[in-house]
């Protein structure tokens, strides 16, 4: 995890004063040392679920304490919040990991220099070391202990509600919700993850030790800009506002409760890795046809938009499994995506694919590629539930002639194909589609019905596949393969003129390799697509020009492209 660069705190801070945690069992807190990079030694205390199983994911919360319970007995810091995770009703209604690190004697889970009563949060790059081991020790659970990566929550109290404050803002990425008590941050570092955690923070009014101001301005910050927050203040409630906070009934529900936000998942990675699996989703003429499905390693969402990605290669060649295929569906599926690639009959295998190859033999290369990716669709419809797969949210990509099937197999209907081509549920359409470098027979066919959300990637120079209205691979009228089509270019025309959604990234001088430049480096732009037009269904229609130098001798330079006087 690598960390912002954030204000650090400079106050002078009052020890608290600790009290026994109550007659609850303490040595169900497992006692442990944590090793850390540098050689030092994080002392913490662990608490497992009930009948802890590791096959199942379980919720995770670090509780940060006050500067009271420093040292290094490992014993301290259970004074306050320990009682709460072992009360017997709550261990069984919210199963979950609970972990209690000890900040060092001489140290502040945040900077801490004293300064009279000035609150400065000054810019430092790193987390003070015992905060530093804690964040390791975090990374360490998440890889050795049954994590859901969707349920990691802060709390902590005095001292430990700075660090609360203080990690949310360096990894927002990170943790569902955030507990503060008696603790402050910088209203200014709110923006950095009003987007992403929830929080509940908790003061005493009449706190004479954390102005009730440093809690209460964060959030205010917070709710201007939509954030999930709730501020409690106690009236007539010193520093020690813990004592009520942690007796609050309606407090552990709530925590429990919150995941990382589904939809801002799909915006940034969220996971550590991908899994994937491959299965065989046809048999034609004794080719068998596989896929490879990417998911999320340890996702808890049982129900995911998918991309069905399918690969370029002129329908003589390409593999679904080249590496920058796997690394783009990786990329997604990291980000809580569903990306499956696809292999399909390669039908001009051995074969031109250009001028001398006739137009009915290419317009049956396109029956034959829609037809698989039909079956192929089928077949992730059918296993929905085993793979996680949202059916109204499956979305179709695909690179050169890739491109020209998945816009085929969104427009074309059924009498467009053989009568014993496979059909598609009568209830099921594509909810978007991403063409990078291709083309479709009929703009015609993109009607105001059966229009869907469509991503077009194409070089105004493509000497293969037209960026706007022209012969497939610039054919004369007279050659055998002279097959009009229509490509980026003029599909978005289409669209824009019948009043329906479209991104076009239009490349100034681009060529073919635009096929697969989108793959690597605008990413963003595919999963801003994805989250906004598909999955929150919003109306849009973007046309973005990406300038680079080169000369055309085939395509067209539309006139954003012309040479500015």
């Amino acid at each position: 995890m690598r960390p912002h660069f954030l204000p650090v705190l400079v106050f002078f801070f009052l020890a608290c004063l600790a009290l026994p945690a109550g007659a609850q069992d303490l040595s169900l807190f497992e006692k442990r040392q944590f090793q850390s990079a540098d050689g030092a030694v994080l002392p913490y205390r662990i608490l497992y679920p009930k009948k802890y199983n590791r096959s199942k994911k379980y919720p995770l919360v670090l509780f940060l304490h006050a500067a009271g319970e420093r040292g290094t007995d490992n014993e301290a810091q259970l004074a306050y919040g320990a009682s709460l995770f072992l009360d017997s009703l709550n261990r069984s209604k919210f199963p979950a990991i609970v972990v209690f690190p000890q900040c060092a004697p001489d140290e502040y889970w945040t900077e801490l220099t004293p300064d009279g009563k000035s609150w400065k949060f000054p810019f430092n790059a790193s987390p003070p070391p015992s905060l530093r081991r804690t964040i390791a020790l975090l990374g360490r659970l998440q890889q050795g202990e049954a994590v859901d990566p969707q349920r990691i929550y802060l709390m902590g109290i005095s001292m430990g509600g700075f660090a609360v404050f203080d990690l949310m803002a360096r990894f927002p990425e990170l943790f569902a919700a955030g507990v503060t008590v008696a603790g402050g941050g910088s209203p200014l570092l709110a923006p950095l993850y009003a987007g992403h955690t929830s929080l509940w923070a908790f003061h005493g009014a009449k706190d004479d030790v954390v102005p009730p101001a440093l809690s209460r301005q964060v959030c205010e910050s917070l709710m201007r800009q939509g954030a999930d927050v709730k501020y409690t203040e106690y009236p007539d409630v010193k520093h020690e506002s813990w004592k009520p906070a942690l007796a609050e009934a309606a407090l552990l529900p709530w925590l429990f409760s919150r995941k990382l936000n589904d939809e801002r998942r799909y915006q940034r990675t969220c996971f550590g890795q991908a899994n994937k699996n491959t299965y065989t989703y046809a048999t034609k003429n004794g080719e068998a046809l596989a896929l490879d499905v990417y998911r999320p390693a340890g996702d808890t969402v049982r129900s995911r938009p998918t991309v069905l990605y399918v690969h370029g290669g002129g329908f003589s060649g390409g593999r679904r499994d080249e590496p920058q295929h796997a690394a783009f569906a990786e990329q997604l599926a990291r980000m809580g995506y569903v990306v499956v690639c696809m292999s399909y009959r390669l039908t001009m295998k051995g074969q031109s694919f250009g001028c001398d190859q006739p137009a009915a033999n290419k317009i049956r290369t396109f029956q034959a590629s829609v037809e698989d990716i039909r079956d192929a669709t089928n077949y992730l419809l059918n296993n929905r539930g085993k793979l996680g797969i949202n059916q109204n949210q499956l979305v179709l990509a695909g690179s050169s002639a890739g491109a020209e099937a998945v816009l085929h197999a969104a427009y074309w209907r059924d009498s467009n194909l053989l009568p014993t081509s496979p059909k598609l549920p009568a209830d099921f359409r594509y909810a978007g589609v991403i063409s990078m470098a291709g083309a479709i027979v009929d703009t015609s066919l993109i009607s105001r019905r059966r229009a869907i959300p469509t991503m077009l990637f194409h070089g105004t120079c493509d000497p293969l596949v037209p960026f706007a209205a022209a012969p497939h691979h610039y054919c004369q009228e007279t050659d055998p393969g002279y097959l009009p089509l229509f490509g980026g270019y003029t599909i978005a025309q289409r669209l824009r003129s019948i009043g329906m959604p479209y991104f076009l990234l239009t490349a100034c001088y681009g060529q073919h390799e635009w096929n697969s430049i989108p793959l690597s480096d605008f990413v963003g732009e595919i999963t801003n697509f994805l989250y906004e037009d598909v999955y929150l269904g919003r109306f849009r229609q973007i046309m973005v020009r990406h300038t680079q130098t080169g000369n055309c001798t085939d395509g067209s330079l539309p006139l954003e492209c012309e040479p500015r006087p």
